[in-house]
């Protein structure tokens, strides 16, 4: 049976932990279909039978001065050991996450599917080749500022932002794909459990059954989509190795799960081992998972300048070329060009990133495990604004570039007091 037939699944092994435990006290099912225990198959002293369910049964049949016994401690067993595994989320929602972070990193370069976080996506090409007009065929007293914040710290805030992007992926890839496993995994052990009571109450045959957990494989799957540095900026080292530690800590973790036993409590105590087997190995899974995230979210906050341009403090220069003046339009423009092409691409990776969850998407019992959702909200949320507040500062950058050589072609006041208002907007000035 799938999950989706849990509630059958839980009412079928009551029913098979029943004829366990009457078995072992040498009550087998009447053969001749009168729904009743009797002990050689006819004696008296018989007792009903519960339905399908497991529920019912227990009165005494034949012998009406002994009394009847109850099934309530069985059957408050299994339901005390399913409790926490009904109304498992199926990961779908997770899905729609995992999506918006991978065009986000997609869009920034970087990728949590196996692309590398180097100099090699649409923005870092513009990029390059904005700096490289900059640094070789323009010559004025803005160009270094220029290309200090829009080329140098810019790549780097980029990669960082593409790098906590995959990760944002990483983590939802996991949860969007590791619960139906968990849903598999939990289905497998109940029809399990319910074959083999079934097995001994009618032979008395020990139980020795082997379980894979699928979800152990799912999730490392999933986690080893780590993208790797490349090239990159020291603050993407630094958060390609907090994710490449998750996928090596997930790849190691390994669960072996079984239904043994030679007697009802035997395989009932192996039937609720089986099920703590898997919530270790989902609780585990989503810590090391967890341990990423958080350690992402300390790298954002502690070099808040490595992920928001707008954070960023120009160095001050010491070189003074207000008295030489060298522009090219075809050069300039072609500036400006690559410039947009930037805006236009952090624009597309904030649109496809868009907000976080604010509730959990794959919502649990926490009796299984505490989940990551706090701390991949926290990483989103600080992405995500870090992202739109460096595409702002990257679309002022370009404005005051515009105004500077419009000025220079074309002198006149009000281009001369577009710059001037653009400068004191911080676009080329240290803002704390």
């Amino acid at each position: 049976m799938s999950y989706d037939d849990l509630d059958t699944s839980i009412g079928r092994l009551k029913k098979a932990a029943i004829d366990a435990w009457m078995a072992d006290d040498g009550f087998y099912e009447d053969k001749l279909g009168t729904n009743y225990y009797y002990k050689w198959g006819f004696a008296p002293n018989g007792y009903e039978m519960p339905d399908s369910s497991g529920e019912g049964g227990g009165k005494v049949d034949g012998m009406p001065w002994d009394d009847d016994i109850s099934f309530d401690g069985i059957r408050s067993r299994v339901d005390s050991a399913a409790d926490k595994w009904r109304n498992l989320p199926t990961g779908s929602s997770a899905g729609t996450y995992k999506t918006s972070t991978s065009s986000a990193a997609a869009s920034l370069g970087a990728s949590g599917s196996g692309a590398s976080v180097a100099d090699d996506g649409a923005i870092m090409t513009s990029t390059n080749t904005m700096g490289d007009l900059l640094n070789q065929q323009l010559v004025a007293s803005f160009i270094g500022p220029m290309l200090d914040k829009y080329y140098t710290q810019f790549k780097g805030v980029s990669q960082s932002l593409g790098a906590a992007s995959a990760i944002l992926q990483m983590n939802y890839t996991m949860q969007s794909s590791m619960w139906d496993g968990v849903r598999k995994d939990v289905a497998s052990i109940f029809e399990n459990a319910e074959s083999a009571c079934s097995e001994y109450a009618k032979s008395k045959a020990a139980a020795s059954i082997q379980i894979t957990l699928g979800v152990v494989a799912t999730v490392a799957s999933a986690v080893a989509t780590v993208a790797t540095a490349g090239a990159a900026a020291p603050l993407v080292g630094t958060m390609v190795t907090l994710s490449s530690a998750a996928s090596t800590a997930v790849a190691a973790i390994s669960a072996d799960a079984s239904i043994s036993g030679g007697s009802y409590d035997e395989i009932m105590s192996s039937f609720e081992e089986s099920l703590e087997t898997l919530r270790t190995a989902v609780s585990d899974q989503e810590s090391e998972v967890r341990t990423m995230l958080s350690g992402a979210v300390n790298a954002v906050m502690g070099d808040p300048s490595g992920f928001d341009l707008d954070r960023y403090q120009i160095t001050p220069q010491s070189d003074n070329f207000s008295d030489e003046i060298v522009m090219v339009r075809q050069h300039t423009n072609t500036v400006s060009s690559n410039m947009q092409r930037v805006i236009d691409g952090l624009d597309a990776a904030k649109s496809a990133l868009g907000s976080p969850p604010y509730s959990d998407p794959t919502p649990h019992d926490s009796r299984i495990s505490s989940g990551t959702h706090a701390s991949a909200f926290s990483l989103y949320e600080a992405t995500a604004d870090a992202l739109a507040s460096t595409l702002l500062e990257y679309s002022r950058g370009k404005e005051l570039f515009d105004a500077e050589v419009e000025n220079y072609f074309n002198t006149d006041a009000e281009n001369q007091r577009l710059v001037e208002q653009l400068a004191a907007s911080e676009a080329l000035t240290p803002n704390s």
